[in-house]
C-alpha cells in the first residue's frame, strides 16, 4: 500500500517534470518582438521559481521513499529506489536548464537595450551634428566667430567609432541567433 502510495508520488512528479521540460524548454528560440522576448524571460524567471517551489516536495518524496526502503524487504527496495533516482535526475536536469535558458534569455535582453541604448546615443550625435552644421551655415560675422564655430563643430566630429562598432557588434550577436531580426535590421537601416 505505501509503495502505490509513492510510486504515484514519483510518477506525478514526473509528469509535472514531462510538461515543465514541454512547456519551457523545448520551444524555439525565435522572438520578433521585444515584447515576446520580454514576456519569455519573464515566464521562464516563474518557471525557475516553480521549479524551486518543487523542490521540498522532491525532498519530502526523497525522505519518505528512503524511510520505506529502510523498513521494507529487500525486494522492494531496488525497483523503487532506481525511479527516485530517474526523477532526482530529471529533476536537476530540469532546474539546471531552466537556469540556463533563463540566463541566456536575460542576456539576449540586455544586448538588445544595450543595443537601443547605442542606437539612441548615436542618434542623439547625429542630431547635434546637424544642429552645429545649420548654426555654423547662419553664422555672420567676423573670422573669430566662424573659427570658434568650425573648432566646436571639429571637436564633435572625433566622436569615437566604438559606438558605431558595439551597435553593429551586438546587432550581429542578436540577428545571428536569430532574435528580433526584423526588427533590428530596420532599426539599423534607419541609423546608416
Amino acid at each position: 500500500d505505501k509503495t502505490v502510495s509513492l510510486r504515484k508520488d514519483l510518477s506525478e512528479m514526473h509528469e509535472w517534470i514531462t510538461q515543465a521540460e514541454e512547456e519551457y524548454l523545448e520551444r524555439d528560440f525565435e522572438y520578433k518582438t521585444p515584447d515576446e522576448l520580454q514576456k519569455a524571460v519573464e515566464e521562464l524567471k516563474r518557471a525557475k521559481e516553480e521549479a524551486m517551489q518543487k523542490e521540498v516536495k522532491v525532498k519530502l518524496i526523497t525522505d519518505s521513499v528512503k524511510n520505506f526502503i529502510a523498513k521494507a524487504p529487500p525486494a522492494a527496495h531496488e525497483a523503487l529506489k532506481k525511479e527516485l533516482d530517474v526523477l532526482i535526475s530529471s529533476y536537476q536536469r530540469l532546474c539546471s536548464r531552466l537556469n540556463g535558458k533563463c540566463k541566456t534569455l536575460e542576456e539576449v535582453w540586455a544586448c538588445w537595450c544595450e543595443l537601443l541604448s547605442y542606437l539612441d546615443a548615436e542618434n542623439k550625435w547625429l542630431n547635434e551634428i546637424e544642429l552645429k552644421l545649420k548654426a555654423t551655415e547662419n553664422i555672420q560675422g567676423g573670422a573669430e566667430e566662424i573659427s570658434e564655430s568650425l573648432d566646436s563643430l571639429e571637436r564633435l566630429m572625433r566622436h569615437p567609432e566604438d559606438n558605431r562598432n558595439q551597435i553593429r557588434e551586438l546587432a550581429q550577436t542578436l540577428t545571428d541567433g536569430g532574435i528580433l531580426d526584423e526588427l533590428i535590421n530596420e532599426k539599423l537601416e534607419k541609423f546608416n
